[in-house]
């Protein structure tokens, strides 16, 4: 296998886009997972591919206030052990951020001239408030390995009115040859697949206002947009899932609808060639936005991770666990085990803190339960050294903070950052799921 460094990679990307670089930390290489026989359309070869979500922050202001809040997001190859993969996808993805920063220059430019202008209204028209313009990006790892690299981009805007907007879209691609997948690569036939996502539309929002007149529109709407092959759609572990923007289907109050479909449910769906699943998997979650899933020894649940006034709510198989009090910038990842094992691993920014903490729970029972960490960690790559300075410091009220985090794709090789309370230092380990489900440490580094 041939040896990576994860942050070195990470940091060479972003400084040749001229934006800011983490901490250089030499990392151990990235193991293989090493898994077991399992169920069906489960396949061993699949291995995992490490990669890394950086995230930049732009705030325009002036004395007046804030004009305009952005970020883009960029995804990092930091590689696999097959080196035609690594150039193929590597190219892939390189393309795929230099598409995203034009997308965000061009965009960045609009919005601001004209948030210049609204405000500039506002103030001759007496007004006191103006609200910021926005458009916040970031993306969702849904797989990543030898197969296939799918990407779920999320975002958000504001440019005046009453309310915002949001939506995501999905990007797939092969990973030995770095082709971005179309509908006909992956499925075998679009109306069979239309109908397949019309009847689990049905069985999953029985009462959404598309449901209304025996759910024509509804259908109408997924016949037309297979047809065309507009379907916003990502290729998860053991199956795919498509996604309805808000006022597609429903009301802008009812959000963002999603159908899965599952290869042990409509096999004949799919192409032989992704009708396959990895023994363990991890695969990152958008919070709020519900997803089916299944499992190496069978089973299946539908997970979906949330904030309340209260703080993050864990949702699995319809039982809730509220924990966390008040938790933002929620980034959740399922884990499933070759043995059947399956966790949550939860960051967020907790009340009164700056880096986000991972919190860890078992999905392997009929409810979910928080499973103890005797340390804090977080899967935040770019944790200053001396992280507690950093959070007595400007760093704390700075939005143009940029994220960089280290995506789980193997649970039995991982990378997140330790955060010692008692030295005010932080570290790198290199970490596998435990017994337990808490990461286990392998190997601990200091960062320098």
């Amino acid at each position: 296998m041939q040896k990576m460094n994860l942050v070195s990679a990470v940091g060479a990307a972003l400084l040749a886009w001229g934006v800011w670089m983490p901490s250089q930390v030499s990392l151990p290489p990235v193991a293989s997972s090493v898994l077991c026989e399992a169920a069906s359309y489960r396949d061993a070869s699949i291995r995992p591919i490490q990669l890394t979500v950086c995230t930049h922050k732009a705030v325009n202001a002036d004395k007046e206030g804030v004009l305009l809040r952005t970020s883009m997001t960029r995804v990092i190859l930091v590689g696999s052990d097959i080196h035609e993969i690594d150039e193929a996808l590597g190219g892939a993805l390189r393309k795929y951020n230099e598409e995203a920063t034009l997308r965000w220059q061009s965009s960045h430019k609009k919005l601001l001239e004209q948030a210049k202008a609204c405000r500039a209204e506002r103030a001759a028209s007496s007004a006191s408030f103006f609200p910021c313009y926005e458009n916040i990006n970031d993306v969702f790892v849904r797989r990543a390995d030898t197969l296939a690299v799918s990407l779920l981009e999320s975002e958000r805007s504001y440019e005046s009115g009453v309310s915002g907007m949001y939506g995501v879209v999905g990007r797939n691609f092969d990973a030995t040859t770095g082709r971005e997948l179309t509908l006909d690569d992956v499925f075998t036939d679009r109306s069979e697949l239309a109908g397949a996502i019309e009847a689990q539309l049905r069985r999953d929002y029985p009462s959404a206002s598309f449901m209304e007149n025996g759910g024509i529109g509804m259908m109408e709407i997924v016949d037309r947009m297979a047809k065309d092959g507009t379907l916003i759609w990502t290729l998860d572990p053991c199956g795919a899932t498509f996604y309805f923007n808000p006022n597609l289907l429903g009301s802008y109050a009812e959000g963002i609808f999603a159908a899965t479909i599952l290869f042990d449910e409509q096999p004949g769906l799919f192409a032989g060639k992704y009708r396959r699943a990895p023994k363990s998997y991890c695969m990152e979650l958008r919070p709020r936005l519900s997803v089916r899933t299944t499992f190496a020894d069978g089973s299946g649940t539908s997970v979906n991770v949330t904030t309340t006034d209260g703080g993050a709510r864990v949702i699995a198989g319809g039982v809730a666990l509220d924990d966390r009090g008040e938790a933002s910038e929620l980034r959740p990842v399922l884990v499933s085990l070759a043995d059947g094992r399956r966790y949550l691993y939860v960051d967020a920014i907790d009340a009164g803190d700056v880096w986000e903490t991972t919190c860890v729970y078992d999905l392997s029972g009929n409810v979910p339960v928080r499973v103890p960490m005797n340390r804090r960690m977080t899967r935040r790559g770019d944790v200053d050294e001396d992280f507690t300075e950093a959070e007595r410091g400007p760093i704390r009220i700075d939005e143009k903070r940029d994220k960089v985090f280290y995506i789980m794709t193997d649970p039995d090789n991982f990378f997140m950052s330790l955060l010692d309370e008692e030295t005010g230092k932080a570290g790198l380990a290199e970490c596998r799921v435990g017994a337990d489900g808490a990461p286990e440490i392998i190997e601990v580094q200091s960062v320098d």
